[in-house]
């Protein structure tokens, strides 16, 4: 009987544990994307599965678009690198170069995304918002942020400030300086938020061409 009970709670367990891995799926590739899952970077293809802990990231001329279990789509333009640190319950993102879109479901009471870049927080309870590196600085970069349905709470532990980011607003926020207060920028309103294939072009534009820099 105990043998049994042993049985059955390690298939529970290992059933529990490959769930939790298992994290989204590409559900658009273009250019040049590759997944790391511990092994080295690996070429990705269109409806490849992606785990909990594996990095993403897009060359030159690459954009892709996850679609997260949790409840949630990324979209990753050219020159940029995630890693898909905690997806769950509990999801959070490590942008690590580039910029990012996300659209994010609804959360319910329990339920988290955050995205994190250097000493930045941003989180959300269901929105749609879009961060980018920007200037670089020494070790450091200019951080960007925009929101274009619902609210982001973003904060800095460097620095220990803190905004509430609505929708229409957008914040700069320079390298070891406060977080300045959230206002409306012409850049937001230029960016390309489809996150669908099937409804049209999603590949630009990113943070640059926004601001007519590429």
């Amino acid at each position: 009987m105990k043998k049994q009970i042993l049985i059955i709670l390690t298939a529970i367990a290992a059933a529990t544990s490959l769930a939790a891995a298992d994290a989204g799926k590409l559900t658009f590739v273009t250019g040049s994307v590759e997944v790391n899952s511990g092994k080295g970077w690996q070429k990705a293809s269109l409806g490849a599965m992606v785990n909990e802990a594996d990095k993403v990231r897009t060359g030159s001329k690459g954009t892709v678009i996850i679609s997260l279990k949790s409840g949630a789509t990324l979209k990753l333009k050219s020159d940029s690198q995630i890693s898909l640190s905690a997806v769950g319950t509990a999801t959070t993102i490590d942008v690590e170069g580039g910029s990012v879109f996300s659209k994010v479901d609804r959360r319910t009471a329990g339920q988290t995304y955050k995205i994190r870049a250097q000493t930045m927080v941003a989180a959300v309870r269901g929105t749609e918002f879009y961060f980018a590196y920007g200037r670089k600085k020494k070790d450091k970069s200019d951080l960007w942020l925009c929101v274009n349905e619902g609210q982001v709470n973003v904060t800095d532990s460097s620095t220990k400030s803190e905004v509430n980011v609505n929708a229409g607003e957008g914040i700069v926020i320079p390298t070891d300086k406060a977080i300045p207060k959230p206002k409306p920028y012409e850049w937001t309103k230029k960016l390309n938020w489809n996150m669908d294939a099937e409804k049209g072009e999603v590949e630009e534009l990113n943070l640059f061409s926004a601001l007519g820099l590429g």
